[in-house]
């Protein structure tokens, strides 16, 4: 019974160290770590210049930020508008001057907000307002372009 016991507990003490290697083992290759990596870039881009019907031209800048991030083998690309700038506007009456000084910041503002052209229609500055999201569509497309 003694020997028994002896070769029983001698092949237990054996066997544990190398049962933890084996696991050991096993838990190295599962906990592979795959690489996140990311990329931020910052663009502007200008939009074609659109008419507000008899008030004259008005172009739309934009400055597009894209992150592009890749795991393993998987990459995924988003862009946000960051900034949005008026350099041209209708301003040859004093009246097309004080419709642009009222709309284009609610239209800045609400692009920023939507991220898109989709943008509602400042009253009273249909025009304006029209010109403002055609210009910005242009933009916006040379961006997806990037």
């Amino acid at each position: 019974m003694r020997k028994a016991i002896l070769v029983t507990l001698s092949t237990v003490a054996l066997a544990v160290p190398s049962a933890n290697a084996w696991a050991a083992a096993r838990a190295g290759v599962s906990n592979t770590v795959v690489k996140k990596k990311v990329a931020v870039a910052t663009k502007s881009f200008r939009g074609t210049a659109a008419d507000a019907d008899r008030w004259g031209p008005l172009q739309v800048t934009i400055v597009v930020k894209k992150t592009t991030t890749t795991i393993g083998t998987k990459k995924t690309v988003a862009r946000k508008i960051t900034a949005v700038k008026v350099p041209v506007s209708p301003n040859h009456t004093d009246r097309s001057v004080y419709i642009n000084q009222q709309a284009l910041p609610t239209l800045i503002q609400e692009t920023l907000k939507a991220q898109s052209s989709r943008i509602y229609v400042v009253s009273g500055a249909t025009n304006s307002s029209d010109a403002f999201a055609q210009s910005l569509q242009s933009a916006i497309l040379a961006a997806r372009a990037w």
